[in-house]
């Protein structure tokens, strides 16, 4: 006796269709938010002094790199590394879209400096990874589902 796999191909290609929907969604969610990231990542993680995994960004400033700071008008904080001195860091940051997945990017002279002395910098943290999901990329997907 036969047996009939049509509804198992169907539900497969049913899935296989919903998981092409959800990466396609995250990438319409990525490529159209990428100021949102780049805040997320600048203001609410490294301003705040954490990494890409919610941590305090570490080791802290140098005594000679505090005196400097408080010497800026407006000072700026030093209870935390921020990684903001003129700015140009945080603005040449880069996000590019995968399938499911994103990627945040510098080419700045010196990050290659602040990346093997600070490690995990770049990349959202998963507080800000949820936050830009269930308020950005959620939406989409419901939508384009629909």
């Amino acid at each position: 006796m036969a047996v009939d796999t049509t509804i198992l191909d169907n539900l497969q290609q049913a899935v296989l269709t919903l998981q092409q929907s959800i990466n396609l969604s995250i990438q319409e969610s990525i490529n159209s938010n990428k100021d949102r990231i780049k805040e997320l990542q600048t203001q609410e993680q490294m301003y705040q002094g954490r990494d890409s995994k919610g941590i305090d960004i570490k080791p802290a400033y140098a005594n000679s790199t505090i005196k400097i700071k408080n010497k800026k008008v407006p000072s700026q904080p030093t209870d935390r590394v921020t990684l903001f001195d003129t700015g140009d860091f945080y603005s040449s940051l880069e996000v590019v879209a995968g399938k499911n997945d994103m990627i945040i990017r510098t080419v700045i002279s010196y990050s290659i400096y602040l990346v093997t002395k600070y490690q995990d910098i770049l990349g959202l943290d998963q507080e800000s990874w949820t936050k830009f999901l269930d308020q950005y990329t959620i939406p989409i997907i419901k939508n384009n589902f629909d």
